[in-house]
């Protein structure tokens, strides 16, 4: 993604400058960016937030087509609202840079994480996949295709929930900012239609999720090459590798529901996001064991994450990070009652969502027998799922499934009930509050708060930027709760030193937590004692801690008096002008010699004077 990530961190360029923009955000540091706009964390004045702020490179602000595509961005996704999006808070243009304000997602992207972690857990990938098509779904419900759907545009932010950004190339309705023929979008995952130039719909960015998907599942993209066009010729005419070649974790269910969303026809892939989320939520749901059969079983895969596409902070793992094992079942699992039910469970969860559309209940891929590539026969799994069992021992079965999971699920929470009256409470939350309201929050609870300060950035002046030990975890009565509250961004501005005192320059260096460095030097303006030099220039962003250096003038330079005895009174006054001094004529009479001519000098030639010094001539007048 272009934003938050991915581009090399700096300091803010002179696209920007030190000046906040319209007088409002102030730009900290470089945090992303590439292609056509640039992406800085910056602070807003006026509410008191950290944001991020997407800025048009300037090259670009006089095309009229980038423009047009950097404000279809902001529209695109500020009409939208939904936790998956990332919000718009603000657009407008300060100057010459076009720029948008956008909510700060501290955290990394996918492709960051894949690059990190290679392939992820089947069950991760999946919860990440129906969040992001969830978000897909509340940009098709509004005429929006967004057409650039890469794992460098999904956010895993540190709270835990999944983002999708860049909509900078997105379609709104009926209109497009390109010709037919023209290719926009990602060669890593740009759909056929998009590679032959056609018009991208919604299946367009099915197709781009599938790809993530893909790539999440595997650790790598199903295609690549050395060119743009090499790439885009493999997605209109290559068969992607098959996942369960590259990964063996992934069942042969899952793989039918990714080579759908890959199909080369967009007739033949899902036909919505919703409908894609769905054959993910029910494929993985119908993989868990029945209850009380396997669940301790090693290698049993389990179902994505109640709530697909909320907030879910492991994003289907556990607290301890585990995966599901390298090597699949010895068999996919059969389609029993229990099976099909648990489908069944998992796509009306996606229906609460708001991820499924209502009367999706079963995995379109597999019900279609289209998850496979023309000429194979449907994976098992997928198979059986699609047939079920008989529909009157379904009946049945599916009753006394319902009956012992309820059960199970009664029995957990009052276990867990027992088990937290007998622990103790658990830890708040407290991240982000206020130092009073983080106190309060402690206290409320029994535990006794220990306060640390230190600098960092992306957290106000008196916020809760970490804490030990992390919210959830269960402490006694009367423990400590350690929590550090900002003193405000480790990365500050350097104060501008020029024409103070020595001893001012230092004491405002020492208030900003910064070294000063003290050196001498002429200077051809500065008066004796006036700093005229320093290092970082004022406004460069430094870190607290940081040397900065300054230099301290110790008078005007020296400079030898020129010999002008004998001279003109205008070449006296030429020559020491040249020298850098100042002539001063007094009259004499001179007797013996010729009017306007200079007869004696004050200071004497070759004596070192400062310079600007007075030089004082004596003329002869007659």
């Amino acid at each position: 993604m272009d934003e938050h990530a991915d581009g090399p961190p700096g300091p803010v360029d002179d696209i920007i400058g030190a000046a906040p923009l319209d007088g409002r955000y102030r730009a900290t540091r470089r945090i992303g960016g590439g292609g056509m706009a640039d992406v800085y964390l910056a602070e807003d004045l006026v509410l008191g937030r950290f944001v991020a702020v997407k800025v048009l490179r300037r090259e670009l602000a006089l095309d009229a087509e980038f423009v047009e595509r950097f404000d279809t961005e902001a529209r695109a996704a500020a009409s939208l609202s939904h936790p998956n999006i990332v919000a718009i808070h603000d657009r407008g243009r300060s100057g010459e840079p076009w720029y948008i304000v956008m909510e700060y997602v501290p955290g990394e992207t996918l492709k960051q994480r894949v690059r990190r972690a290679g392939a992820l857990p089947c069950r991760e990938a999946a919860a990440i996949a129906v969040d992001v098509l969830g978000a897909l779904q509340a940009a098709h419900d509004r005429g929006i295709v967004h057409r650039d759907v890469t794992a460098q545009n999904v956010l895993l932010g540190d709270d835990g929930r999944v983002r999708v950004a860049d909509f900078g190339i997105a379609r709104i309705g009926a209109s497009s900012l390109t010709k037919t023929g023209m290719t926009l979008g990602t060669s890593l995952y740009l759909s056929p239609e998009q590679a032959r130039g056609l018009v991208a719909d919604a299946r367009s960015d099915v197709y781009g999720a599938g790809v993530v998907l893909y790539e999440m599942l595997t650790g790598r993209v199903p295609f690549d090459g050395d060119t743009e066009v090499a790439i885009a010729w493999q997605h209109v005419h290559e068969a992607p590798p098959r996942p369960r070649e590259l990964q063996a974790s992934v069942s042969e269910a899952l793989e039918a529901v990714v080579l759908r969303a890959l199909a080369k026809d967009p007739g033949e892939r899902f036909q919505t996001a919703a409908e894609f989320a769905a054959a993910l939520v029910a494929v993985v749901a119908a993989e868990r064991p029945a209850a009380g059969a396997d669940e301790d079983r090693p290698g049993a895969p389990a179902a994505v994450s109640q709530g697909a596409g909320a907030q879910a902070p492991a994003a289907g793992t556990d607290e301890a990070g585990s995966r599901p094992p390298a090597a699949p079942p010895s068999a996919p699992p059969p389609a029993t009652a229990v099976a099909a039910a648990s489908a069944t469970a998992a796509a009306a969860t996606a229906v609460a969502a708001g991820v499924v559309p209502v009367g999706v209940t079963a995995p379109t891929a597999l019900t279609a027998g289209a998850a496979s590539p023309p000429g194979e026969a449907m994976p098992s799994a997928g198979a059986e799922l699609a047939r079920g069992p008989d529909p009157a021992r379904r009946r049945s079965r599916r009753w006394v499934a319902v009956i012992a999971a309820v059960l199970v699920v009664a029995a957990v929470a009052v276990g867990v009930w027992l088990y937290s009256l007998s622990v103790g409470t658990a830890v708040p939350d407290v991240v982000g509050l206020s130092e009073t309201a983080a106190r309060g929050a402690v206290q409320d609870e029994g535990l006794r708060v220990v306060t640390h300060r230190e600098y960092v950035d992306g957290v106000p002046l008196g916020y809760v930027s970490r804490q030990k030990p992390r919210a959830g975890r269960e402490a006694a009565e009367g423990d400590r709760v350690e929590v550090w509250v900002s003193r405000g961004p480790l990365t500050v501005p350097a104060p501008d030193l020029r024409g103070s005192s020595a001893s001012a320059a230092e004491d405002r260096l020492i208030d900003a937590e910064l070294v000063p460095e003290r050196r001498s030097g002429r200077s051809d303006d500065a008066a004796a004692g006036d700093v005229f030099r320093q290092e970082p220039q004022a406004g460069a962003l430094v870190t607290r801690g940081d040397t900065v250096v300054y230099w301290v003038s110790t008078g005007l330079p020296r400079v030898r008096v020129p010999d002008v005895v004998g001279l003109s009174s205008g070449q006296a006054a030429t020559l020491l002008e040249e020298a850098g001094l100042t002539a001063s004529v007094d009259l004499t009479f001179g007797w013996g010699e010729y009017p306007d001519t200079v007869v004696e000098q004050d200071p004497v030639a070759g004596e070192k004077v400062d310079r600007g010094v007075e030089v004082v001539i004596r003329v002869a007048v007659f």
